[in-house]
């Protein structure tokens, strides 16, 4: 049996780094402020705005949540259970709020296809029920009392009384819902991977040269990113639920797992702030420029645009998603 004054030790870094991850994402959120007011406040709102709000304060209150679980050691089994219940929730909606965001890239960077539309979104409802009702089966306040009084608490913590009570259905479920999120993280990624390639490809048949439309590069660049956080957190998040670990290897893996957390719920909304810092820098060239680079974003044979055409009008496949992606 592993020393108990090792795994007190070893628990108390996991609750320092637990800690930080939270001041983390707090920090961000101040040192973003002011880019926020003026990029989100202070435009006109939007369907992204909606999302990127969702996003971005439910991430925050599902990173604090996680931190509250080692706050204070002596928590009731009671409110145990409503912390869960917050860190379930808020974990699943940020998730299913950055996929509606991301959708609506994709659709802006395929020139608005309804047919690529239909197709995500139909996908997306699919997934989004089965998560809200996974969630809703796990966050059963009986069964989940059930689970976490039928053992009593172990050495070190109540996170530790918490991973060894946890039931076999209720980490399947679990795993499920990861698992269709990874899927369709991945379908997303490899959408905008094939819009990113297509529009190489049109702009070096325009130009002559591997010219890459900066907003083009600006969504797909943030999605990867964004993407490969993802990946790692939820790829650990199965990872914790259905392999064994000892004390020391639970203990790096949940360290492993709130610091890429931070990282995704950090990420993920500054894509918003990301793409509407380069349109405003964009819109600060010179008109031709401008007509030049959006009009890149087309995909397929088009006529060229006259000089009577708006910027807004030309860019209808990305610039009329303007506020949308």
């Amino acid at each position: 049996m592993a020393d108990p004054v090792l795994i007190l030790q070893m628990q108390q870094t996991m609750n320092y780094v637990t800690a930080a991850a939270a001041t983390f994402v707090l920090y961000d959120q101040i040192l973003t402020s002011s880019q926020e007011v003026d990029l989100v406040w202070n435009r006109q709102w939007s369907f992204m705005t909606a999302l990127y709000l969702i996003a971005r304060y439910f991430g925050s209150l599902y990173v604090i949540g996680n931190a509250a679980m080692y706050v204070y050691i002596n928590w009731t089994y009671s409110v145990i259970v409503n912390i869960l219940l917050v860190i379930n929730w808020t974990e699943n909606i940020f998730i299913l709020t950055m996929q509606a965001m991301l959708v609506i890239r994709v659709y802006a960077l395929f020139n608005q296809s309804k047919k690529v539309l239909i197709f995500l979104a139909t996908c997306y409802v699919l997934q989004a029920v089965a998560v809200f009702v996974i969630t809703g089966l796990m966050s059963n306040k009986q069964v989940l009392e059930k689970d976490y009084t039928s053992v009593g608490p172990a050495i070190g913590s109540v996170e530790q009384a918490i991973t060894a009570n946890l039931s076999a259905v209720s980490n399947t479920m679990d795993q499920d819902s990861t698992i269709l999120s990874i899927a369709f993280d991945s379908i997303l990624l490899l959408f905008a991977l094939w819009a990113f390639v297509k529009h190489a490809l049109e702009a070096k048949t325009v130009n002559g040269g591997w010219s890459i439309n900066v907003l083009v590069r600006t969504l797909v660049a943030d999605h990867v990113l964004y993407f490969i956080c993802n990946l790692i957190w939820l790829s650990l998040s199965i990872a914790a639920n259905s392999v064994e670990f000892s004390v020391s290897s639970a203990i790096l893996l949940g360290n492993t797992l709130d610091v890429f957390g931070a990282l995704v719920v950090v990420a993920g909304p500054r894509m918003v702030i990301s793409i509407r810092t380069t349109e405003n820098k964009t819109r600060g060239k010179s008109t031709a420029t401008l007509e030049g680079e959006v009009s890149t974003v087309q995909f397929g044979v088009r006529e060229q645009p006259t000089h009577s055409e708006s910027v807004m009008e030309e860019g209808s496949g990305l610039r009329a998603t303007d506020g949308n992606v």
